[in-house]
């Protein structure tokens, strides 16, 4: 059992360590399940505080793209961001 933890937590303290085929076979299925795991963990955590911080502005996401392209922008393009970041910041001020 106390194998079986530190495998699949990825610690590996190394004190146990199976010997025979069947069990180094066993070993890397608990391994691999383990990795997986933990990272689905740490995954779904890590999702779960950032979609915390993520704005909710629906007009954000449309910003951030065409930023992200800046180089390419037509003047047009740009005097639209300008427009909508004005709107954001009036919408702001209101509240």
């Amino acid at each position: 059992m106390w194998w079986s933890i530190v495998t699949t937590t990825t610690v590996g303290y190394g004190d146990i360590s199976p010997s025979t085929t069947i069990g180094r076979l066993i070993a890397v299925i608990l391994m691999l399940i383990g990795i997986g795991l933990i990272g689905m963990l740490t995954g779904s955590i890590t999702t779960f505080f950032v979609k915390e911080q993520t704005s909710r502005h629906p007009t954000i996401p449309f910003i951030k793209g065409q930023l992200n392209r800046y180089e390419d922008l037509t003047i047009d393009e740009m005097k639209q961001l300008t427009v909508l970041m004005e709107e954001m910041k009036e919408e702001k001020l209101r509240k």
